[in-house]
């Protein structure tokens, strides 16, 4: 939502995503099907739900899918009703639907997160010969602004564009669907610029299909975590290095970051959500072995303060025992009673 290995991972997870039950239901899960609610397929979301519904199949032997959506501002809905078990979801997207910003006709304030799953790394890239150095070369030129499957992701990336003194008037605005979409506007040539998570399997695509390849561009000189934390809540900055993983990531650059979270619905019993989230923790390792993104997050960091909405009881229950969840949680979580 991927590096190295993810295309062979995708390849394997993204065509097997529901499962046969198998072995026998713990005596602690009362669910009878785990549903997923992810980004597209081809996307880095897509791949770990397809990796969490195979652990939570074979651990708990519970059917469970992943099942991709438009975006993350379609699903979230649905899970705030109770129609998806789990979903994963950006830091951001997260904290625009439980507080009802539009496009949210209503707030989601039946969402509560279990775990933070990766730290996000997030860019504008262009096309490596296009001449394009800088976020600020962007000005005049073709740029993917707005997604309409998610929204925050729109707020982001003007963001981004602040942080060179850029305005969504400064350049040639485009709009895509969601974000294969948006980077096929590059491919096909229908944008200049367009926004990425590092890595995942669409921009390697990408890379491989664009004469001389795709280039990556740091954010602005305004860039510090206050600025972007203002312009849109849940960002951060981040650094990015050349290596194998990050394609076209050609020197050292600061770059926008954000973090995304497994949440379920608020109906979910605090059981099962007890044992979802230690399904997660205790396979944490295992897990990122299979997945690198994983390895953004260690497994005594999967319950930030910082998370923008609740977390479930269940999991503030296992995270208790497992010696996560700590001081900065406990105000946290009753600054936002």
């Amino acid at each position: 939502m991927n590096y190295h290995k993810l295309l062979s991972t995708a390849v394997v997870l993204g065509g097997a995503v529901a499962f046969t039950a198998l072995g026998s239901v713990t005596a602690e899960a009362k669910m009878k099907r785990i549903s997923i609610g992810t980004n597209p397929a081809g996307t880095t979301y897509f791949v770990l739900g397809g990796l969490f519904a195979k652990t939570f199949q074979e651990k708990l032997g519970i059917r469970s899918t992943a099942q991709p959506h438009a975006g993350s501002s379609v699903y979230l809905p649905l899970l705030d009703k109770g129609e998806l078990t789990m979903g994963i979801n950006s830091s951001l997207d997260s904290a625009m639907a439980y507080t009802g910003k539009k496009p949210y006709k209503a707030a989601t304030k039946k969402v509560r997160s279990i775990a933070r799953i990766w730290q996000l790394p997030y860019v504008y890239f262009v096309r490596a010969n296009s001449g394009i150095k800088s976020i600020a070369d962007l000005k005049g030129k073709r740029v993917v602004v707005n997604l309409k499957s998610n929204v925050s992701l729109g707020q982001l990336n003007r963001t981004i564009l602040a942080t060179a003194g850029l305005t969504v008037a400064d350049v040639k605005e485009v709009t895509a669907g969601n974000i294969p979409q948006n980077i096929n506007a590059v491919v096909e040539g229908r944008a200049d610029a367009a926004v990425t998570a590092l890595g995942i399997p669409l921009i390697r695509k990408a890379n491989a299909g664009i004469p001389g390849g795709v280039a990556m561009l740091p954010i602005g000189p305004k860039a510090t975590d206050e600025f972007m934390n203002a312009g849109m809540p849940g960002s951060r900055t981040m650094m990015a290095k050349p290596s194998k993983r990050n394609i076209g990531v050609s020197k050292p650059m600061k770059i926008a970051g954000f973090d995304s979270y497994v949440n379920v619905s608020g109906k979910l019993s605090a059981d099962d959500a007890y044992t979802l989230t230690k399904t997660l923790h205790s396979n944490w390792k295992a897990l990122q072995k299979q997945h690198p993104v994983l390895r953004s997050v260690r497994p005594n960091l999967m319950a930030p303060a910082t998370n923008p909405i609740p977390y479930h009881p269940g999991a503030v229950k296992y995270y208790k025992e497992a010696g996560v969840w700590n001081a900065a949680n406990d105000k946290h979580r009753a600054m936002a009673k």
